[in-house]
């Protein structure tokens, strides 16, 4: 679990959500998932050689990546508002909770407790809540970060929420 929340928190960029249909989009994950997201990569690794693009954004993500190793697919989406951010994680988590399983047998639970944490002016929420896909060898996270900070006497925050869709075993 501690792997998927470090792979949750890495990376978070992103705007405005609105899901057509996550369930559709959750299942087009897992057959690409199958031939390990390659036709949704775009060409070459991104940034530090840690992630490959994606040419597949779910609706109104900024930006969505594929891991190195090809075994997870995530978005990103930022919010103006703490509330904002709440709202869409809730509906994100019940939308999830209502779909159809990807083979046979419905997803496990997996809450993290919230967390928090202040160092200096900069303090960080963190929530997630976890569908494991037994059947399918598949872990589905949505989470939750706020990151405040006050600087010069002006605070700022920065609200997002992460999808991440992970095969259980990793590309060889």
């Amino acid at each position: 679990m501690k792997n998927f929340s470090v792979f949750l928190a890495t990376g978070l960029l992103s705007i405005g959500l609105a899901h057509a249909d996550i369930c559709a989009d959750m299942g087009a994950a897992y057959q690409q998932s199958q031939s390990h997201f390659d036709g949704w990569k775009k060409e070459g690794k991104e940034g530090v050689g840690k992630e490959y693009g994606s040419n597949f954004l779910l609706d109104g993500a900024r930006s969505c990546a594929i891991s190195g190793d090809s075994a997870g697919y995530s978005c990103v989406w930022r919010f103006a508002t703490p509330v904002e951010l709440g709202q869409a994680y809730q509906r994100m988590v019940g939308e999830i909770k209502a779909c159809q399983p990807l083979l046979k047998q419905a997803p496990g639970i997996i809450n993290d407790k919230p967390e928090e944490r202040t160092q200096g002016n900069l303090r960080r929420s963190m929530e997630v809540t976890g569908f494991d896909y037994g059947d399918a060898g598949v872990v589905v996270m949505v989470g939750q970060m706020q990151v405040t900070s006050i600087q010069s006497g002006t605070n700022v925050s920065r609200n997002e929420l992460k999808f991440s869709f992970v095969r259980a075993a990793a590309r060889p």
